[in-house]
Parts: structure tokens; sequence; C-alpha cells
């Protein structure tokens, strides 16, 4: 089970700090940097790939998931943490199919991954195994009735809609790279390559197609996919 490790006692520090809440947060920044892009036409995740060992299956560290076909979803931190986590959410998901015949709002989505987050962290053993925040954040993307949305969700079970956000080591510099040319009527092309770039700036390797991975949803074709190498 994914969240059997770390202690379930609240520790605080003498000055009254959370330490499960930082230890989170920091296996969040020590995580591969993904960046999320979202303007009036598209919404574009990047994700950096690290692969330093050639016999880890490349399925069970998958970072970029489609989570319906209008629906995709990059993690940065633990992935043993959030896998648990995107289960559960897939499971509601088809839930929700089934007894309502459509896919719910990328908002309801988003609302599901920050309650499941919350409940890690409120007492449910029975179901989580421990009660400490999951050291894994979440860039969620998607298209419904109401459009394009990109959403953050935090280890604190905070969630935001963004415009643009980034996760990871090099969050900082690629938010910076971003708002720099970022316009709200770029195409999806153009949304790619911004994206692209701010990963390329904090890397210290040459951003190519074994090194990085791409999700896009765009109002035309209206289906995540994920471009991988």
């Amino acid at each position: 089970m994914a969240f059997n490790s770390g202690s379930d006692t609240p520790n605080f520090s003498p000055d009254g700090r959370l330490l499960q809440i930082e230890y989170a947060i920091e296996a969040v920044r020590l995580g591969s940097t993904i960046i999320g892009v979202k303007n009036d036409s598209c919404a574009v995740l990047v994700l950096e790939k690290r692969r330093e060992n050639n016999l880890i299956d490349e399925y069970g560290v998958q970072k970029l998931i489609r989570f319906q076909p209008k629906i995709g979803c990059g993690i940065s931190g633990l992935t043993s943490d959030a896998r648990f986590l995107i289960e559960k959410a897939r499971i509601f998901l088809e839930n929700h199919v089934f007894n309502f015949y459509k896919t719910p709002s990328v908002e309801g989505c988003a609302k599901k991954i920050r309650e499941l987050i919350s409940s890690a962290f409120s007492g449910q053993k029975e179901e989580f195994g421990v009660s400490r925040p999951p050291g894994a954040a979440f860039l969620l993307c998607g298209l419904d009735s109401k459009g394009i949305h990109l959403f953050q969700i935090d280890p604190t079970g905070d969630s935001t809609s963004q415009e643009i956000a980034a996760l990871g080591g090099g969050f900082k510099e690629s938010i910076f790279v971003i708002r720099e040319g970022y316009r709200k009527n770029m195409s999806t092309e153009e949304t790619k390559k911004l994206a692209i770039k701010a990963l390329r700036v904090i890397m210290e390797k040459n951003v190519d197609e074994r090194n990085f991975e791409l999700g896009v949803i765009d109002s035309q074709k209206k289906e995540f996919s994920i471009e991988d190498s």
C-alpha cells in the first residue's frame, strides 16, 4: 500500500511548524520538474523524464497520466504516494461516468484529489495505512463544458486554478520563463514551444525527445494526448 511509511503522529517544530507537511513539500521540490501552461485554445503539460536506471519499468514510474479522454495529469514527488491517489481518482471518474453517463468536470476531479489528500492526513488509516500528507503534487488539465482548465494540487490539499504552474526542482525558474513569453491567444504549437523552452532553461542537459514528455489538450481535438519518445 502506498501510504505505508513514515510516522502517523503529528510532529511539530519548536516554532510550531508541522514537520510532516514540510517533508511532503520538500519531496515535491526534489521531484521531476513539470510545467503547465493554459490559454484560450489549449493546456499543455511538459515533464522532465528522469531515468537513471535502464532496468526500471517505465510504466511503473509513469508521471504523465491520461485519466479520461479529456482529462490528463502530471505528477511530481514520490510516485508511490501519487499512484495510490491516482487509482482512487480513476475509480471516482469511472463511477461518475457509470452513474451519471458523463465525465465529471475538471474542477470536480481536482476536488476529488484534494479530498483524497486531506483524507490521507486526517486519520483514515484503515484506507491509507498512515496519517500523513503524501509527498506528491499534481498538475491537472482538461476540457469540459466550461472550457479548458489547469489546476495545481499541493501536498497540503490546496487546489488552485492556474494559467501558469510548475512543480519540482526548477519551478521558480520555469514560471519566470513562461511569464516572459506567455500570451492568452497563443496557438497550441506556440504554447508547446514555450513550455519546452522553459524546461530547456532549467535542465542541465539539452531537451530532446528522450528526456521529456508532453501532454496536450486543445479546443479543436478535444482529447488529452501524450506525446512520448
